[in-house]
């Protein structure tokens, strides 16, 4: 069950009387638990890469030695805006998904499938202009930062995209083998569709990150 604003409402295990076996979870309680988490987890998200951006607008200020940005130092522009597109539609495709799925429509896989793909071509793209940009962490305190951000970011990236995968293969296991009725749960069926709205919301609130995170690397 949803209030009108989509957040699962609380529920809470029956009371039982002594020495009677303790019943199966309520599926709500699961789907209220994954909805608190994400919203947790892009509260610590902001804190972490928060460090970042301090770390860019104290050290441009100070620019000792005038080395903030040496010479040879300079990210393809380019680069950076196909990541940000890919990761801005990668969050677009999820969130279809995410409708998809709520509204029972079995399509859902397809936009899934797709903010899978396109999440890690931002990341073989990042990878790629590592490999070419022909500076390192050690080349300035832009350089430092630059390498650090984007890193971490596309850690964080990676690690959601297999967050959204194990609801695509979640999906794709209980069409292979439907649930029955014995389990704690008595239709596992049930998490998916709030575990696909946990991810896509975290993947939503990353994409926005990183394109902060691009804007100011690229274009402050």
């Amino acid at each position: 069950m949803t209030t009108p604003d989509q957040t699962p409402a609380p529920v809470s295990v029956p009371a039982v009387p002594h020495g009677v076996e303790i019943p199966p979870e309520p599926p709500e309680i699961g789907a209220r638990a994954l909805y608190i988490a994400a919203r947790l987890l892009a509260g610590a998200t902001t804190f972490f890469f928060v460090a970042f951006l301090f770390a860019f607008f104290y050290l441009r200020s100070l620019n000792q030695n005038g080395k903030w940005m040496t010479a040879h130092v300079h990210p393809d522009k380019t680069v950076g805006i196909v990541i940000v597109i890919c990761v801005v539609l990668s969050a677009v495709a999820a969130y279809i998904a995410s409708r998809h799925m709520r509204r029972e429509h079995r399509g859902w896989l397809i936009p899934a499938i797709i903010s899978i793909l396109l999440g890690l071509a931002a990341v073989v793209v990042q990878a790629i202009a590592y490999g070419s940009q022909g500076f390192g962490p050690t080349d300035g305190a832009y350089a430092s930062v630059y390498v650090g951000w984007t890193a971490f970011f596309m850690v964080a990236v990676i690690c959601t995209l297999y967050w959204l995968e194990t609801q695509v293969a979640t999906e794709l296991r209980a069409r292979r083998d439907p649930a029955h009725s014995k389990g704690d749960i008595s239709d596992p069926d049930q998490l998916i569709e709030p575990g696909l709205a946990a991810a896509s919301f975290f993947w939503g609130y990353l994409a926005a990150v990183g394109v902060v995170t691009y804007a100011v690397l690229y274009l402050v």
